[in-house]
């Protein structure tokens, strides 16, 4: 991914702030060790938001640790760098990364979850279909979305948004012609009139509501009952089971992140700014008012996982033998320890449905 020298010159910044908060945060402890170096590898969107302030605010530190928040362009490429050994931790989608990934012989698997409705089946606050008002596209007539060129990206989450919206609203997605553009830069695809549409992911939601001002419609935003989207750490499976304690320290340092993301909003979207070239403090400050940051896995989430994964084997997305069961997604050892000795990250979250019958947001 290409940076610009002033993005650059802010990233060298923020490094040298993080790196000081380590030491700092050793010598405040009384510790003589040198601090352990990871590599956190991150999408270049909000749903990472927790990583950036996790990493800003010294978090890791605290736990010992120096995180080398790296960014890429999507989901793929996160578990191209984890298969490659060369980042521990990844993030990415639990349902549909982790399904696509397992499916191909990769065996991905969650650790600690950030982003997520946790009283919901499938919600997808971050995913979003926008379209040209000029080009004839009306929010209140979903047939208008048909024979439309729309800009997406091969293999994501919101494309599967994307196509379970035309499917849910009986529309025929083949009518039109898909475009795979990297998500970044979908706003000016959209707002230079490439294409007709677009399903982007938050903050470009946001960039191309704003840029294309009354000529936008917001034709689907942060709809539930479409896939499951659950995003956190993700790690291989048998990593994971030889380095619990390891994990504990750097999900320690993610969950202390997402509570103070939940807690000040406004002022994670300014840090997330530091990381993400280019990014409008005002689209940052929208985007983020759509996304639940609840790191619990209830049974909602867990019937969001196995539904969404299945989904994809039999809509052909990916092939896959055997049917996905819950402990294909997630393995819960590491948020269980935090959890327990670390009650107050979590305390401000309201109670999570026990029944699947209490859960919001079911799949057709």
């Amino acid at each position: 991914m290409a940076i610009s020298s002033t993005a650059a010159c802010r990233r060298l910044i923020a490094s040298a702030a993080v790196l000081a908060l380590a030491v700092a945060g050793l010598a405040g402890d009384g510790h003589g060790q040198a601090t352990q170096p990871v590599t956190f590898i991150v999408v270049n969107n909000l749903f990472s938001t927790p990583g950036y302030v996790a990493a800003e605010n010294g978090y890791w530190a605290k736990q010992g640790l120096n995180v080398n928040v790296k960014l890429t362009s999507s989901g793929r490429a996160v578990v191209q760098a984890v298969q490659a050994g060369d980042a521990q931790f990844g993030h990415a989608a639990f349902s549909t990364t982790i399904a696509s990934a397992r499916a191909s012989g990769n065996l991905l698997k969650g650790v600690m979850a950030y982003y997520n409705a946790g009283d919901y089946i499938a919600k997808a606050g971050g995913r979003a279909i926008i379209g040209r008002k000029d080009r004839g596209i009306d929010a209140g007539n979903p047939k208008s979305m048909e024979a439309k060129k729309i800009a997406y990206l091969t293999g994501s989450t919101n494309e599967v948004y994307l196509r379970e919206w035309f499917r849910k609203n009986k529309l025929d997605i083949a009518k039109s012609q898909l475009v795979s553009v990297p998500i970044e830069n979908m706003p000016i695809t959209i707002t230079q009139g490439l294409v007709d549409a677009a399903a982007p992911w938050e903050p470009y939601t946001a960039q191309a509501i704003r840029e294309l001002g009354p000529n936008a419609v917001v034709v689907s935003r942060g709809a539930a009952g479409l896939v499951a989207d659950i995003i956190g750490v993700v790690a291989n499976e048998d990593w994971i089971k030889k380095n619990y304690d390891f994990i504990e320290k750097f999900a320690t340092g993610i969950a202390e992140a997402t509570l103070f993301v939940r807690q000040h909003p406004k002022q994670s979207a300014d840090i997330a700014t530091r990381f993400l070239d280019g990014l409008n403090i005002a689209d940052a400050t929208d985007g983020i008012k759509w996304l639940d940051w609840d790191p619990r896995v209830s049974v909602c989430t867990v019937e969001g996982l196995v539904r969404t994964g299945n989904e994809m084997i039999q809509t052909g997305l990916i092939k896959k033998d055997k049917p996905f069961a819950g402990e294909d997604f997630y393995d819960d050892t590491v948020f269980k320890r935090v959890a327990d000795k670390h009650p107050e990250f979590f305390a401000d979250l309201a109670p999570l449905p026990k029944t699947l019958a209490e859960c919001k947001g079911p799949l057709d």
